[in-house]
């Protein structure tokens, strides 16, 4: 429960600048099959959209999944509130929307973002900062 940033920028027009923020359930069972976690954006953008809550997990060989089709069931404490991800403005931003991730180096990684199993034109680049 306390959380690991992963400095992003990503491929868009605007709000190219953001961070995914992960963490480990307190359930140790949990916390072996995957990771919880949200993106950490500037204060307009996490008013208005909303935070993008999401589970991660492994998915194929050397890669992970970000699925915002899941939630956490919980945040560490004094974290934005868990909202559906079909909530506010998140709707269009990170419903249905799942993230490849493949790691480039022990704490770089590369994603693509996909909807509902369509590919969007959008890359991104995660670095680990702890």
């Amino acid at each position: 429960m306390t959380g690991v940033p992963h400095e992003g920028r990503n491929s868009l027009l605007l709000f190219t600048h953001f961070a995914k923020v992960c963490y480990r359930p307190a359930d140790p069972a949990v916390a072996a099959k995957e990771l919880w976690g949200f993106n950490r954006n500037d204060l307009l953008v996490q008013t208005a959209v909303g935070p993008g809550y999401y589970v991660a997990y492994p998915h194929g060989q050397g890669e992970v999944l970000i699925d915002y089709t899941r939630l956490p069931t919980q945040a560490p404490s004094g974290w934005p509130k868990i909202l559906r991800n079909d909530q506010r403005l998140s709707r269009l931003v990170y419903n249905g929307t799942q993230d490849l991730l493949r790691g480039v180096s022990k704490h770089v990684t590369i994603g693509r973002a996909s909807r509902k199993g369509k590919n969007l034109d959008n890359w991104f680049i995660l670095c680990r900062t702890e």
